[in-house]
């Protein structure tokens, strides 16, 4: 019966350490494909569009009158009028509404260009990640966002953006 149960544990533990020896890693796509050349020329040229720059140094002066204007109503509460108050906090909500109509503005192209980004290089990237499976014999690739924790040396993403910014450049030529 004793070598009956030895056997078993070591077919049971024989079982389990066979997964452990599989080449696994992480790899984060979104990062990986936004943290290529291409994409950084993508952010850099949103950056110096004028429509973008026009907007983003108009949240700059709102945010910038918003705050004065609340500083002024803070300093000045104790002597304004009732009526002067309820100015004030009109003034600051139309603010507040100016400032998130651009603050969304801009969030949105920017968004906009991440989408046409990943959208742009998703082939590149699936191709790559192919070559890049076989090459090194990987048995299984996970999200780090389904992961509590793995060994840094596990990820692969930067190595994807070596291989990404690789092909992209032959691309181009």
């Amino acid at each position: 019966m004793n070598k009956l149960k030895v056997l078993f544990l070591t077919l049971l533990l024989a079982a389990f350490s066979a997964p452990i020896n599989a080449k696994i890693v992480v790899l984060n796509a979104e990062v990986a494909m936004l943290s290529t050349q291409f994409a950084q020329e993508a952010f850099k040229n949103l950056d110096e569009d004028t429509g973008f720059i026009a907007d983003r140094e108009r949240l700059e002066l709102l945010q910038a009158e918003g705050q004065a204007l609340v500083e002024k109503f803070q300093k000045d509460q104790e002597v304004l009028s009732d009526e002067e108050k309820l100015d004030m906090q009109k003034q600051l909500q139309d603010k507040q509404a100016d400032i998130q109509f651009l603050s969304n503005k801009l969030q949105t192209k920017a968004q906009e260009v991440q989408q046409q980004v990943v959208g742009t290089l998703t082939p590149t990237f699936q191709k790559v990640l192919g070559e890049l499976i076989a090459q090194k014999e990987y048995e299984m690739i996970v999200a780090p966002g389904a992961l509590l924790y793995a060994d840094p040396d596990l990820d692969i993403t930067e190595e994807v953006i070596a291989y990404l910014d690789n092909a992209l450049t032959e691309k181009s030529e």
